[in-house]
């Protein structure tokens, strides 16, 4: 038995060595360079300078119109509304149509909007004009929302359809037990009442995916 015991701690401690081993290959220390070499390739010091070409903050503004409207608010929601297809159209392919960006992210985009009234025979209507910023990190922040929501979601089915397998088991389990209680006098009954328990839990499955 200490011999067993001796084995098991040796081949952990080989475990935790390789493992070592293998996530310092994989991510080395920085190399030391000799100041002779350095010189001898760089001779003389140049002045590092970053070129940014396009920053991932640059503001892209561009106006979004809504509908002309009967009344101010109808005007600013209606813009509103336009925006949010925009976005949406914005970030395809790599978001789905069917998805709705959260509102406080669309929201964050807003850099002002004006409303323009015109006189018609008929009285004043509004036209709304949104500025929205359609930069990059805009981009970038809708669609890690987008990826989380979607992680999410197959966490969620994965759990539901975990939770009917056990359903499933439970149910069987179940069964056999009480048919070997009750010698099998019920046995008919308690194969109803596991199809039952095996139904129901496949509707709540069913409608919980859909």
């Amino acid at each position: 038995m200490k011999t067993l015991m001796k084995l098991l701690l040796l081949g952990f401690a080989a475990l935790v060595l390789l493992g070592t081993v293998r996530e310092a290959s994989r991510h080395p220390g920085p190399r030391r360079v000799d100041e002779h070499r350095r010189r001898a390739f760089f001779p003389h010091d140049v002045e590092t300078r970053t070129i940014r070409t396009h920053s991932d903050d640059a503001p892209e503004v561009r106006k979004v119109a809504g509908r002309v409207s009967a009344t101010l608010d109808r005007a600013k929601e209606d813009a509103r509304r336009q925006l949010g297809e925009d976005v949406r159209a914005w970030l395809t392919p790599q978001v789905a149509t069917s998805w709705a960006p959260p509102a406080a992210l669309v929201d964050a985009m807003v850099e002002g909007i004006r409303v323009a009234p015109e006189e018609k025979d008929y009285g004043t209507v509004y036209t709304a004009v949104i500025d929205a910023d359609f930069g990059a990190g805009h981009r970038t922040r809708l669609v890690d929302a987008y990826r989380g929501d979607v992680a999410r979601d197959r966490t969620l089915k994965l759990a539901a359809a975990l939770g009917f397998v056990l359903v499933c088991l439970a149910a069987v389990s179940g069964y056999i037990r009480a048919d070997e209680a009750t010698r099998g006098y019920y046995t008919a009954r308690l194969r109803l009442a596991a199809a039952a328990a095996v139904g129901a839990s496949g509707v709540v499955l069913y409608q919980f995916l859909a």
